[in-house]
């Protein structure tokens, strides 16, 4: 396993494959010993992001902070976009020779999993998401989605969200699992290969079970 550091954030890589390589914007620090074991298991090279502002760099316009009396959210997300795919692609792939037609998929988990689908609607340097616990709740954005012209040069996109999410005494939360599924109807009905899947717990928890899952059905079938 290697390690970079570029624009302030911290990236742990390790090479398995040069044809496929998958991005995780990880809200864990703990992912490197699960790193080794998953781009074997997978064959598909790996690189963890953290150290992002986690409520602003992943959010797509400014809304109001959730749960009531937090920070409001200042929607980053164009300029984090940019430097995703203008410094840290190039970097990571340079260090790892990786090919340049490879195959690349972005993982997210909670306010990144919004990013990663926000991302898919307007950019092509990810062919492939996966969204964990997507927080599709997020203010305006389901109605944007549905209001968008759907690329016909997507990849797979995989969904996955605990059975207790929406039970949440956070108000503001509650919708995510009607969203979600709104969301993936939405992008189906549209032609894209999009799978979701409902699986026991919370918010965050099962990190590396529901990771292993997400990349089983990602990497291993031959459709989600």
């Amino acid at each position: 396993m290697n390690t970079l550091r570029i624009a302030n954030l911290d990236i742990a890589t390790v090479l398995a494959s040069a044809d496929k390589i998958c991005y995780i914007l990880s809200p864990f620090d703990s992912l490197d010993e699960w790193m080794v074991h998953a781009a074997h298991k997978f064959g598909v090279s790996l690189a963890v992001i953290t150290g992002m502002d986690w409520d602003d760099d992943l959010t797509p316009w400014k809304a109001k902070g959730v749960p009531k009396g937090c920070p409001d959210f200042k929607g980053n997300a164009t300029s984090f976009l940019s430097t995703l795919v203008s410094d840290v692609v190039p970097a990571v792939e340079h260090q790892l020779d990786i090919h340049p037609d490879t195959e690349r998929t972005l993982t997210g988990i909670s306010l990144s999993g919004l990013f990663a689908l926000w991302q898919w609607m307007l950019n092509d340097t990810f062919r492939n998401i996966i969204s964990i616990s997507g927080s599709f709740w997020y203010d305006g954005f389901v109605e944007w989605v549905t209001s968008q012209h759907i690329p016909d040069d997507k990849g797979k996109g995989y969904f996955l969200l605990g059975k207790e999410e929406a039970l949440t005494n956070v108000k503001a939360f509650q919708p995510v699992k009607t969203d979600t599924m709104e969301i993936v109807d939405y992008l189906h009905r549209n032609g894209l290969d999009v799978l979701f899947e409902l699986v026991p717990g919370n918010h965050y928890q099962f990190a590396i079970e529901r990771l292993e899952k997400a990349f089983s059905k990602m990497f291993l079938d031959k459709g989600v």
